[in-house]
């Protein structure tokens, strides 16, 4: 168990080559830290280690590949960030958004029908459920649902145009 650990606190240019590989090209500035991640982990799971299935630099390959595509994954839902109640009620807290994509929402915004910015209303900004909304407004919940989506979708679609 000693020598596992001497063995994993010398490999910091192995779990970098590893990550550096897993990683693609737009993050590959995060390549340091999920290594060091990796060491770490690796440390904390030393004990489910079973040398009867593989040898012990391939377990430490794996560990490393598979915390960088996890490290992947979360950065990728980051980055589609969904349109929402605290993106248009709250601008000053998403830094993300600046003013000219709060222009383009609100200019988008105008080209929806009447219904439309209704629904993205009561659902987004007063985050009213399906139900609320069909009390609201007499539309049976299940078409408010697919009104809302496709309201949605052209939003979606006016601010790319934009």
């Amino acid at each position: 168990m000693k020598t596992n650990l001497l063995f994993l606190s010398e490999q910091l240019p192995y779990f970098r080559i590893v990550a550096k590989r897993s990683l693609p090209s737009r993050y590959l500035h995060l390549a340091e830290d999920l290594a060091q991640d990796a060491i770490l982990k690796a440390i904390e799971n030393l004990h489910k280690y079973d040398p009867e299935k593989g040898n012990f630099k391939n377990w430490l390959y794996r560990l490393t590949q598979n915390h960088c595509f996890d490290a992947i994954r979360k950065m990728d839902k980051m980055e589609t960030m969904p349109i929402n109640s605290n993106v248009i009620a709250n601008p000053i807290e998403h830094r993300d958004l600046d003013r000219s994509d709060l222009r383009k929402i609100r200019k988008a915004m105008e080209f929806l029908s009447e219904r439309d910015r209704m629904l993205i209303t009561y659902r987004l900004i007063f985050e009213l459920s399906g139900k609320e909304i069909a009390a609201q407004t007499g539309i049976p919940e299940n078409q408010v649902n697919v009104y809302f989506k496709r309201a949605k979708e052209r939003l979606r679609a006016l601010c790319k145009a934009a």
